[in-house]
């Protein structure tokens, strides 16, 4: 991998120079913390002190684009992250690499997160072919879409609760065909070379396991065939100012599925998970009306006809076809500079599914809980700027609504434009609510307080 992106990176600062071709650079140098704002001896998630440093990093972005020709465009983007602390294991200290680098005094990732090709009026006029890694993006609503199915869900930064990355999604190699039938009447379909995979948090493998050494996880894998690739396909145009988009997806969940307990021995269990196939039917529209915006989505989930197992016992793991959906609303009020005003209601997060009854019985499924049953949500936030828009600052939450409990996380930030690329960001997550049966009050003690400086260039 290491050896590909040197060679991407050679080759286009060498093309350039070759054929007539315009080239942009940008990115972003940001530096993230946020502290724990009060002790939690137990978890579930986090154990740390009051004070206690959540994450520091450093990231990096870096992004190259331009034009080959009239019709070929192209984009890269190289992601980094470090953090200024050491690393330390109980059998080893901060030791560099055999080359010298200072891979645990100096914790460096660096990666590819995107990298693809445009080319305009491929084979015939109106149709667009992009190929390579990207983000395709389907749905109307805000950050929360449940029909975009196409880029797995980064859980691993979910956790860090950097609203940069709250809903963020991964790019993924594939060939996104558009054809243009007017100006505002598109076909859009796409072959994805792989099945979509979501990165999750570091140690995720001891927390489903609760840590036990008696416990271990089984992973069930395909092969790399060209029959489990994964496709979609969709329509869009605009109806009476609306916008309008059908759609299809035929591929996998993205984030691995409990299916099985086995015993091995007499003490240990061996847990197995899945990425099961699934198919979603979706629409979404948006608009406006009065001066306010909306939109909406509606997902229709069919899981695969999967069999789960526990002890000696088999059973469906999934109940049946499901439905997922958001309706969404914003309006800018006329006080100041402007109150922006933001609400949705959510039937379904990106990590919930419908369950059997045998599979919630026997595995513990249930609403409020991280990879648990289809429950209901509202997110609500309010955005006021001043010092001629130099200051912004904004009031968001969630509200969750489980079986008989509730939950309510308030996430309040500001953020001030020290100048034109740099700024200054300062928020939080707070928890308030049942700590039980709710998906985010487990984390009612691990409430924080975050900082960032951001500059973009």
């Amino acid at each position: 991998m290491k050896k590909t992106v040197l060679l991407l990176s050679s080759a286009l600062l060498i093309f350039p120079q070759t054929v007539k071709a315009d080239i942009t650079v940008s990115g972003r140098v940001k530096l993230f913390t946020s502290l724990f704002l009060k002790q939690n001896d137990t978890g579930p998630y986090f154990i740390h002190d009051s004070g206690e440093f959540a994450i520091k990093r450093i990231e990096t972005r870096l992004r190259l684009s331009g034009f080959l020709s009239d019709k070929i465009s192209y984009g890269v983007r190289f992601d980094s992250f470090s953090q200024p602390d050491a690393l330390f294991t109980a059998k080893s200290l901060p030791e560099s690499s055999s080359l010298g680098a200072p891979t645990l005094a100096e914790p460096f990732d660096f990666f590819l997160y995107e990298g693809n090709i445009k080319i305009s009026d491929f084979l015939f006029r109106g149709l667009d072919l992009t190929l390579g890694k990207q983000r395709i993006q389907w749905g109307t609503a805000d950050m929360v879409n449940v029909i975009d199915n196409l880029n797995p869900v980064d859980f691993a930064n979910f956790l860090t609760f950097d609203p940069d990355y709250f809903g963020e999604r991964r790019p993924q190699t594939a060939l996104n065909f558009e054809y243009y039938l007017s100006g505002f009447t598109k076909i859009q379909l796409i072959w994805l070379l792989s099945r979509q995979i979501s990165p999750l948090p570091a140690d995720f493998s001891d927390l489903v396991t609760g840590g036990l050494t008696s416990s271990s996880i089984r992973i069930d894998t395909e092969n790399k065939l060209l029959r489990n690739t994964n496709f979609a396909l969709r329509f869009a145009t605009v109806l009476l100012n609306t916008d309008i988009g059908l759609s299809y997806y035929k591929g996998n969940f993205n984030l691995p599925l409990l299916c099985g307990v086995t015993p091995v021995g007499l003490t240990e269990l061996e847990y197995s998970y899945t990425y099961p196939q699934k198919q979603v039917l979706g629409m979404d529209i948006a608009g406006e009306i009065l001066s306010a915006g909306f939109w909406a989505e509606l997902a229709y989930t069919i899981p695969e006809d999967m069999e789960a197992f526990a002890f000696n016992e088999r059973f469906p793991l999934f109940e049946g076809p499901y439905f997922k959906y958001i309706l969404g609303l914003d309006y800018t009020a006329d006080i100041g500079t402007g109150i922006y005003l933001n609400a949705q209601y959510l039937h379904g997060f990106f990590d919930e599914a419908d369950y059997s009854g045998t599979a919630e019985s026997l595995f513990g499924f249930k609403k409020g809980m991280f990879f648990g049953e289809i429950q209901d949500f509202i997110l609500a936030s309010a955005e006021y700027s001043m010092l001629r828009e130099n200051l912004k600052i904004k009031l968001g939450g969630i509200v969750e609504f489980g079986d008989h409990e509730s939950a309510f996380s308030f996430m309040p930030s500001l953020e001030y434009k020290i100048k034109d690329t740099v700024s200054f960001q300062a928020g939080g997550f707070i928890v308030s609510g049942s700590e039980t049966n709710t998906k985010f009050g487990p984390f009612k003690n691990d409430n924080i307080l975050f900082f960032a400086f951001k500059t973009d260039f």
